[in-house]
């Protein structure tokens, strides 16, 4: 993948971790009012908007895959490993974090809810509601962590971007999206998490490719790499050794 596929696909990726937020907060919104004042509208109903939810939830996943490929794309361009293999390391860790996560919360509430009803059957206390809160709230100190792990990944790809390419953007939203997570606890961090795909779009939108180095004598057409001397030609400008007679991309003889 070139240079330009790697910005528009990491542009792309930003404008959906922006724009879907946005959209499942108006769902969110219209789905508590329809609660309350029934159907709004043929589209805004109570059946529907759940659905929209999951539809900007599966957009949102399909974004992250087109960060991951923008990262490994601009990862190869400006020959920096660590764009891509942080990036990946944090996609893995959200995506094992959240799968043992769901999987740890399915589990604790049928053995709970089991244990609720044959208390309730025999007629006894059952510590089983106690038991879930403490479950639940280690599940989320662990899920917490591995974020926290994660967004520390997503950092360094973000720093290594914005040292490579010069945006200083990229160095932002890095740091927005590693103290967004760390606050997600107090529900400030999502609005920082949001901020920090701003700056990350802005950031793929002001990308530049590196300009190309062009070394050439304006009298002899010569130049000088460290301690070997090399011709360029005068008519192509392509690099040829010292004692090269004629250029070995157009073949015209060197001056």
């Amino acid at each position: 993948m070139s240079f330009e596929s790697g910005r528009k696909l990491g542009l792309t990726a930003s404008l959906i971790a922006v724009i879907m937020p946005v959209i499942g907060v108006i769902a969110a919104i219209f789905l508590v009012l329809s609660l309350f004042a029934g159907t709004l509208s043929t589209l805004f109903n109570f059946g529907s908007i759940p659905i929209l939810l999951v539809i900007a939830g599966i957009i949102s996943f399909a974004g992250f895959i087109l960060f991951l490929v923008a990262m490994h794309s601009l990862s190869q361009y400006y020959s920096e490993p660590g764009i891509f293999k942080n990036v990946l390391y944090g996609f893995i860790i959200n995506i094992v974090g959240s799968a043992i996560a769901v999987s740890i919360e399915l589990f604790i509430i049928v053995t709970s809810i089991g244990r609720i009803a044959q208390g309730a059957g025999a007629g006894t206390a059952d510590p089983s509601v106690t038991q879930f809160i403490i479950l639940f709230l280690a599940v989320f100190a662990v899920a917490f962590i591995l974020g926290i792990v994660s967004a520390v990944f997503y950092m360094r790809t973000f720093n290594k971007l914005g040292e490579k390419s010069g945006i200083n953007n990229f160095k932002t939203a890095g740091l927005l999206y590693l103290i967004g997570t760390v606050l997600t606890i107090v529900g400030i961090g999502v609005l920082l998490l949001w901020i920090a795909w701003i700056f990350a779009a802005q950031g793929f939108y002001s990308l530049k490719p590196s300009p190309t180095s062009t070394f050439v004598s304006s009298d002899s057409q010569t130049s000088l790499t460290g301690t070997a001397q090399k011709r360029f030609c005068p008519y192509c400008g392509t690099e040829n050794t010292a004692d090269s007679v004629y250029c070995v991309m157009c073949s015209q003889k060197l001056q």
